[in-house]
């Protein structure tokens, strides 16, 4: 099994930024991989909610909520839909930590295991782990300037003009 985890220090009360990671469906509003996302379920929060992500520049997933620790984090077990990677077992782990009143770590660890056995290996280590920590990486930065400045991420281009511009 493939697991890594990112996180990022962001100035910014943990209840603000749960506000904004729970509310599943505007995933869009910070994370510059995803185009949109919306709800597939009426359940909104909690296990068993889940959502679709449209990906950029293509893709779709479905997350659904394994674990839900109110204010804390969750656990997503992603499926894809088209145009994704050869994973099973895909699961990514948001998580918070109040630093202070005013700041706040968020952190996501993401765990896979790859199909196509020596050639998924190989793939995995050369293309899709390191693409999969960018994306990571891209996502706790949007969230830290939608968090912090309250701007919403649409690609990667306008999230590296915000980090330029701080």
């Amino acid at each position: 099994m493939t697991t890594f985890s990112k996180q990022i220090k962001i100035s910014a009360p943990k209840q603000k930024i749960w506000e904004i990671i729970s509310d599943l469906g505007a995933i869009q509003n910070f994370h510059p991989g995803v185009s949109k996302s919306y709800y597939t379920t009426e359940k909104k929060e909690g296990i068993g909610a889940a959502r679709i992500c449209e990906l950029q520049p293509s893709g779709k997933i479905e997350e659904t909520v394994k674990q839900w620790n109110e204010g804390h984090g969750f656990l997503l077990q992603i499926d894809s839909i088209e145009k994704s990677p050869p994973v099973k077992d895909f699961k990514g782990r948001f998580e918070l930590v109040e630093l202070n009143e005013h700041d706040t770590q968020a952190s996501l660890t993401v765990y896979y295991r790859m199909k196509l056995g020596a050639i998924g290996h190989l793939l995995n280590k050369l293309i899709l782990q390191p693409k999969m920590e960018k994306n990571i990486e891209s996502l706790l930065k949007g969230l830290k300037v939608h968090s912090e400045k309250g701007f919403k991420i649409t690609d990667e281009k306008t999230l590296q003009q915000m980090l330029h511009a701080a």
